[in-house]
């Protein structure tokens, strides 16, 4: 054993940390390599030396992909036998979600040193087993459980290897990659084995096995006369067995679990002799106490492959005779799955249909809904027009619409609706095309075919009887759903009511606060707050009732959505707050729309300045394994107003991916954040171009009433931009968002950005828009308009009381800029006071200006001085100058007279040639 550990020190000592720190701590982690790299021997040593260990194994096999919980083995899933009728559940989504709290309830205890759960071979796992481990592994306890996972790196299909690079971004996940040993390596492996291993031997053997440790180890115990490759190696093993030997070789890969005496006799045709010979070879390894299986699963990969077409049937019509055979009251759905699958492989149709309809049935109860919809699915394709004489037998498209919907609720929306495309014919006649049509649409809204599900609900609407009150509603509310995307307010509110009144007079309660929800979202975007109050409050009341989580997390997206409205911010972070926890309690994995209530907790979170709880929320949440957050642009503003550009710039990078022309509050958001920076990159015309772009997006839908930010910004990149025909477009296009409690502010700014464009800025709006936002309490934006209020009252020099005033106003919007930790907009403030000659310090009243040192010692200057040299090499006029710095022209005069004389030149154009030699060049405007 240890010579086949070299190599593998430093992945040993890990897991051995692992293991050691499970006091403290818990933690996830996946061996990966090829064939033969050494993955399970690795795991199985260190566990071996960890005798006070809990351990719970498993693994998966070739052909577990529809065998529910195959990979976590008996001890873990035997729980699942105490599993509650499914009317003890308000929705499937809960059933699915007890059960795997119950499996993860098997892993809790009290082992003094720990649990390890391991499962071997994920990649040939079910997807009920791979959900499971997404779930564990995503919600580790404090401490005592590691998950340990094995990995073969070679061929899987897409999905599993989308699973897979999703659990390796999971926070804290660790990867173990193997790789093959050097030539030395290898060396003191063989020698291990075989002392005197000659230094030709071992030369032969690396050149043909690269470094792979098992191949190492067959080559040298066999013929170095054999192909290369680990599989032509076992190839050449197999074919000095009997045909009937190599079967029960075979066999030990065609279930999902280790075979029995009595399953390999079966798989011999009760020939005892070739299951001796099996294992007498060493290919098998029999363990009275575990079971028989291959001693490497590529062996039993290579003897299957080597069976024809024909042998391969009869061994699984073997095996399913036997199993079948064993079923009786208390057979499990795993142990259905067994036989269903391998009467599908031996193509007898009537028992393999029959089977398939069983065991999708088993799993369902079981909440095991990929495999059931996988059944259901087989089940379907092998259907025949016969089998109707069965009465409990189904119509060919109610099994597919079956299959597709339990697929779908499992989060295999691709797969489900393939099968659906493939199924649904141009006839309306077939029985099941209604539910087929409406389960279609669903789909291909969540895929984003918006056309399709479109064309889907109005053709099934064409199917309804006029007196079926329930479909109807089914009908009208996906109807509703559909056009909601569309923005068209009136259609989906006629479409919500028909869905509210059907469905109150069939009683189907599910409908009705779907459709309460809908009603509550057009009622928020026309401007009826109150009643989208208490329609989306009676739709969460409805969804918390059944236990959906879909109509759950949509309904308290709209909720947050009234709350934003509305001005209150801090119910849109409870509401968030409180609905995640409420979804975990019923969902396996995070829900998408979780994303959508994280950003609005966090975009919320932003205009009330609570900026550090905002950046220290669980990254996490709202979060997709794979792919940007919607959250990530309120997060980039927050890190530029901060002034870590970089790390915006890294967030915004992943957001570009959301901002699709057909997705406007994504584009709006987007280009809002973009804007932001391109101003802060002294692009005005760019930032313009951005916000000009996503306005006429949002502009006449329900998102340009929330589209105030994006105002905010494109009329400051008007101004800068010096652009009145983009302010004017602008303010046309999103007229709609000055309007509801942030009117009056959002009015204001309008006011005082338009003074500016036109040159002549003036105080009033500006303080009027920081008046309204301290009430909203948006503090950020408050000292905004404080700082555009100061710069306009400095501007009035000849006013009474003007400096005062404006002084106050940088004072105030200093205090809100320290205390947010606002780091750009306290560099506008302190350069506006270092210009006006103010000393924040100081009281409003107390104020003084006060002559700087020189800033840099080698020049003659003073610093106000080098601040006017600066505008001078910029070729600007003395009335320019005074513009620029709050002071007379004469003064800047005096300024420009002292200037020349100190740097003993006669002209400007000699000021500037020196200005350059001094490094002042540049233009200092006011802060923008």
């Amino acid at each position: 054993m240890a010579d086949l550990m070299v190599g593998r020190g430093e992945e040993a000592r890990v897991l051995r940390g692992l293991i050691a720190d499970l006091a403290e701590s818990s933690a996830a982690v996946v061996v990966r390599g090829e064939a033969g790299i050494g993955k399970t021997l690795l795991v199985r040593s260190v566990l071996d030396e960890q005798p006070g260990v809990r351990t719970f194994r498993g693994a998966c096999a070739p052909m577990s992909g529809a065998t529910a919980y195959s990979g976590l083995g008996t001890t873990v899933t035997a729980a699942l036998s105490r599993s509650a009728a499914s009317s003890q559940f308000p929705s499937a989504a809960a059933a699915r979600a007890w059960s795997m709290q119950t499996l993860a309830s098997v892993l809790d205890g009290d082992a003094a040193h720990g649990t390890v759960l391991l499962v071997e071979d994920v990649h040939w796992a079910d997807w009920s087993t791979l959900d499971f481990l997404a779930h564990v592994t995503r919600n580790l306890p404090e401490r005592r459980l590691l998950v340990l996972l094995t990995w073969r790196d070679e061929t899987v299909d897409h999905d599993r290897l989308t699973w897979l690079g999703e659990m390796l971004r999971t926070p804290g996940f660790v990867d173990l990659p193997l790789r093959r040993l050097t030539e030395q390596e290898t060396s003191q492996q063989l020698r291990g084995l075989q002392p005197n291993c000659s230094a030709e031997t071992i030369a032969t053997v690396y050149g043909r096995s690269a470094g792979n440790p098992y191949l190492n180890v067959e080559l040298v115990r066999g013929d170095l006369a054999v192909p290369a490759s680990l599989r032509q190696l076992l190839l050449a093993r197999l074919q000095t067995l009997t045909p009937a030997a190599r079967a029960v070789v075979a066999a030990t890969g065609t279930l999902a679990r280790a075979l029995d005496d009595d399953d390999l006799l079966a798989a011999a045709d009760s020939a005892a002799d070739a299951v001796r010979e099996a294992c007498d070879s060493g290919l098998v390894i029999r363990d009275p106490a575990v079971g028989c299986a291959a001693r490497h699963p590529v062996i039993a990969e290579v003897a299957y492959d080597q069976l024809l077409s024909s042998e391969r049937r009869d061994l699984h019509a073997r095996l399913a005779k036997h199993l079948a055979d064993r079923v009786g009251s208390d057979t499990t759905a795993s142990e259905l799955a067994e036989v269903a699958e391998q009467y599908h492989r031996a193509s007898e149709r009537d028992a393999a249909f029959s089977w398939a309809l069983t065991a999708a049935r088993a799993a369902e109860k079981e909440y095991a809904f990929a495999e059931a919809g996988q059944w259901y699915s087989v089940a379907s394709s092998l259907w025949r027009q016969s089998d109707l004489a069965d009465d409990l037998a189904p119509q060919r498209l109610v099994l597919t619409e079956r299959a597709a919907s339990l697929l779908g609720g499992a989060g295999r929306y691709a797969e489900a609706l393939a099968l659906l495309e493939a199924s649904v014919t141009e006839s309306d006649g077939e029985v099941g095309t209604l539910e087929a049509l409406l389960t279609r649409g669903r789909l291909r809204s969540l895929v984003d075919d918006l056309a399709g599900a479109m064309a889907d609900v109005e053709r099934a609407r064409r199917l309804v009887p006029a007196d079926d009150d329930r479909a109807l509603g089914q009908v009208c509310i996906s109807h509703a759903l559909t056009l909601s995307a569309y923005a068209r307010s009136a259609d989906e509110a006629e479409a919500a009511q028909a869905a509210l009144r059907h469905a109150t007079r069939a009683g189907d309660t599910r409908t009705i606060g779907q459709a309460r929800r809908e009603l509550g979202a057009v009622a928020a975007n026309e401007g009826r707050i109150d009643e989208a109050l208490e329609e989306t409050l009676a739709a969460l009341e409805i969804a918390r009732d059944l236990g959906e989580p879909e109509d759950l997390a949509m309904a308290a997206t709209t909720l947050s959505y009234v709350h934003g409205l509305r001005g209150d911010s801090d119910q849109v972070v409870a509401v968030t707050d409180a609905i995640q926890v409420e979804l975990r309690r019923l969902m396996v994995n995070e829900h998408w729309a979780e994303g959508i209530l994280e950003n609005n907790a966090v975009c919320h979170l932003y205009y009330l300045g609570r900026w550090d709880e905002a950046l220290t929320r669980d990254d996490s949440k709202g979060r997709p394994p794979s792919g940007p957050a919607f959250k990530d642009a309120d997060l980039a503003r927050i890190h530029m107003a901060r002034g870590d550009l970089q790390t915006a710039v890294e967030l915004l990078r992943g957001q570009e991916l959301l901002a699709a022309d057909d997705q406007p509050m994504m584009k709006r958001d987007y280009a809002g954040a973009m804007a932001q920076l391109r101003l802060l990159q002294q692009r005005p015309h760019d930032a313009l171009a951005l916000v000009l772009d996503a306005a006429e997006l949002s502009h006449d839908t329900e998102d340009e009433l929330v589209a105030d930010e994006l105002l905010r910004i494109g009329l400051e990149a008007a101004v800068a931009s010096q652009s009145p025909d983009g302010f004017d477009r602008l303010v046309s296009l999103l007229r709609r968002s000055v309007s509801g409690v942030e009117g009056p502010a959002l009015a204001a700014i309008v006011d005082g950005e338009r003074s500016r464009i036109r040159g002549t800025p003036v105080p009033t709006p500006w303080l009027t828009a920081a008046q309204e936002w301290a009430a909203l309490s948006r503090p950020y934006w408050e000292a905004q308009a404080r700082l555009r209020a100061a710069e306009a009252l400095l501007a009035q020099r000849r006013q009474p009381g003007a400096r005062g005033r404006g002084t106050g106003e940088l004072a105030t919007a200093r205090q809100i800029a320290d205390r947010l930790g606002a780091a750009l907009l306290l560099s506008r403030i302190q350069a506006l006071a270092k210009i006006a000659r103010i000393h924040l310090e100081e009281s409003a009243t107390e104020h003084h200006e006060h002559r700087g040192a020189t800033a840099d010692p080698q020049s003659p200057l003073t610093e106000r001085e080098q601040q006017v040299l600066v505008l001078v090499a910029a070729g600007r006029t003395n009335r320019e100058i005074g513009a620029t710095l709050y002071m007379s022209p004469k003064t800047a005069s005096v300024h420009v007279t002292h200037i020349l004389e100190k740097l003993g030149v006669q002209s400007r154009v000699q000021a500037a040639a020196e200005a350059v030699r001094l490094g002042l060049t540049g233009h200092p405007e006011p802060p923008t």
